[in-house]
């Protein structure tokens, strides 16, 4: 059986010439089960209106031939013979169109079981996809993330004699002025029997309204008796009824820019990584804490608003309005520490209550080098770590070993002159860490590497999670179940002393030693 998605008749004015068919009558593909199919079919207008007749009337068919098409009971809306029209476009009607005149056939029943799957089934996500971005290639518009669309047909009159209707000032004064209506007429329409009406709106009554014929450039003019603050305009036919509608705007007159320093910002003095002894000290200056807003209290309204954002947490993006098919939210970097480095930096950067590290080999010159980028007092800073068997032995150019640094850094932080929150950073103990995170607020993004090695030589990707709720609570639960890092260095099993780890480590810092090219190298270099 076929099944009606979506149906449109598009009147078009005399100026423009119809389409052309598309050959074989239209374009279809296969989708697991499912063939779906598209056509477009030029008629003229008095078989258009038939076939969008006997539409509402429950005999669906094939345009240009008697295939049937399985449709629900369709209502008329508006259940006479007359059009509304909308504030805002539909989804559909190109820019053209303006504000089109719509007469649509609403499903007055369940859809069909199938044209349901369609909608819902998520049990092969690829063919679902797939199906959904085929159609919007088609159609111009994703009909999947509208359910007032989905089963139904419309009929979209634009406006044949006017390509545009609109207001403007002709004359200001501070006293009385004159507005002058009209749009450009079409190719070949007589615009003389128009009427054209504009009123005043103030405090939400009408105050004044004028009317009156365009002239032959579609021009109407009317004298205000005072400044103008809010208008309605309405263009209508005596024989086709309203052509177009302006719900009332305000007229923006002038426009002031201004600016005010809220509160002084705080300088934090940070000192240089202990990789990089001949960097020098950064100065962050730290704004202040923003304002959190009072929670409101419960309506009608905003609970119904809540049950809507849980049905889209719940749904995530399956179908929101005009869905991204492209995501996005990927970063690749290689070969460009600095550039990783600054642009996780301006991630970390827009926190403004907690950033959460999930790294098992975070170390004390990462979380100084990321945590002092926040630019908000009262960010805490929280790591989640799982160091390495034996890492607690190795020991850095300075002498000093890996806990005592992160320590010290840790008393660091938490000094109350550098505006932090808290400082929490714990070691994972029964549940494995693998994966590289890095939660912002409730934003979390995926790394494949360290934080130490990102957009180093190998290639490094960061990814923002589309649906972080499930995440934040697994990494919220086990932070929650980690041993506080102090705990666990004061707690730390004795290093087993091996030969063969101490031979590994001698040799991997000769290697290290001998690619890192001398200055006398470097220079020569750049001499030739």
């Amino acid at each position: 059986m076929i099944y009606l998605l979506f149906a449109s008749v598009e009147l078009l004015p005399t100026e423009m010439p119809a389409p052309p068919n598309p050959p074989g009558g239209g374009w279809w593909d296969n989708f697991g089960n499912d063939r779906l199919c598209v056509g477009r079919t030029a008629l003229s207008l008095g078989d258009a209106l038939d076939w969008y007749e006997a539409l509402k009337q429950g005999r669906a068919t094939i345009p240009g031939n008697a295939f049937a098409i399985t449709a629900s009971a369709l209502g008329p809306e508006p259940d006479y013979d007359g059009f509304t029209v909308l504030a805002e476009p539909p989804p559909f009607s190109p820019s053209w169109h303006g504000r089109p005149r719509l007469h649509r056939l609403v499903p007055m029943a369940a859809l069909a079981e199938p044209v349901q799957a369609l909608r819902d089934n998520m049990v092969d996500v690829s063919v679902q996809g797939r199906a959904r971005q085929w159609l919007r290639d088609h159609i111009h518009f994703d009909l999947l993330a509208y359910d007032d669309w989905l089963g139904a047909g419309v009929l979209i009159a634009p406006n044949p004699l006017l390509r545009s209707f609109g207001a403007r000032i002709v004359n200001r004064s501070a006293t009385s002025e004159t507005l002058e209506l009209g749009g450009t007429p079409r190719r070949g329409a007589n615009v003389t029997s128009l009427r054209m009406a504009v009123e005043e709106v103030r405090a939400g009554a009408p105050a004044w309204r004028a009317e009156g014929s365009p002239n032959v450039l579609g021009r109407f003019r009317a004298p205000a008796p005072s400044q103008i603050a809010m208008l309605r305009e309405e263009l209508f036919c005596p024989v086709r009824g309203v052509l177009d509608r302006e719900p009332p705007a305000f007229f923006f007159r002038s426009v002031s820019v201004s600016s005010s320093v809220v509160a002084e910002a705080k300088a934090r003095h940070v000192d240089p990584p202990a990789r990089a002894p001949d960097a020098a000290a950064r100065t962050v200056y730290v704004r202040p804490a923003p304002a959190q807003p009072s929670e409101l209290p419960i309506t009608p309204l905003r609970a119904l608003e809540r049950l809507q954002d849980a049905r889209a947490e719940r749904q995530g993006a399956l179908r929101p309005a005009e869905a991204p098919q492209v995501p996005p939210g990927v970063r690749l970097f290689e070969h460009n520490r600095e550039e990783t480095v600054n642009w996780i930096c301006g991630l970390i950067s827009r926190a403004r209550s907690h950033v959460l590290f999930v790294d098992p080999y975070l170390d004390a010159d990462d979380l100084q080098q990321f945590a002092t980028a926040t630019q908000y007092q009262g960010v805490a800073i929280r790591g989640l770590i799982n160091p390495r068997p034996r890492r607690h032995k190795r020991i850095d150019p300075s002498g000093d070993s890996f806990g005592d640094l992160m320590l010290r850094k840790i008393a660091a932080l938490r000094d109350p002159a550098q505006e932090f929150g808290e400082i929490d950073i714990r070691v994972s103990r029964g549940r494995r860490l693998h994966d590289r995170f890095l939660q912002i607020d409730d934003v979390i993004w995926h790394a494949g590497h360290s934080f130490n090695k990102m957009g180093a030589g190998e290639i490094s990707l960061m990814t923002l999670v589309a649906q972080p709720t499930e995440l934040a609570q697994a990494l919220g639960e086990t932070f929650a179940e980690a041993e506080p890092f102090e705990t666990w260095w004061t707690n730390r099993p004795a290093a087993i002393w091996s030969l063969r780890h101490e031979v590994g480590h001698k040799l991997r810092r000769i290697a290290k030693w001998i690619e890192r090219p001398s200055a006398g190298q470097v220079r020569g270099g750049v001499d030739d």
